[in-house]
């Protein structure tokens, strides 16, 4: 069930509609409230939009880190279980 929530993004309110805990969408706005708030004291932007935009530039540039580290760790992952089956084959037929 969709609930209704508000947050505060750069001192301004928002109704937002999730179906996700009130905890986590508070935790989800603070995250872009920081990142917001980072990019107006670094570039000294007034406008809104600049703001906005830059922010989303460095979560998306968040996220992709974040997925091509996790891929990373799938094929690391992947490459030590073929790994560990090749060690476990060797001595199955070292026992046989």
């Amino acid at each position: 069930m969709r609930k209704t929530f508000e947050v505060t993004l750069l001192n301004q309110k928002f109704q937002l509609k999730s179906e996700s805990d009130e905890k986590y969408v508070q935790r989800v706005a603070d995250y872009v409230n920081k990142k917001l708030f980072d990019i107006q004291e670094k570039t000294k932007s007034v406008s809104s939009l600049n703001v906005a935009l830059l922010a989303a530039l460095n979560i998306a540039d968040d996220f992709f880190k974040m997925k091509h580290e996790s891929k990373d760790k799938v094929h690391q992952a992947r490459s030590k279980v073929r790994e560990i089956i090749g060690l476990v084959d060797q001595q199955m037929n070292l026992d046989l």
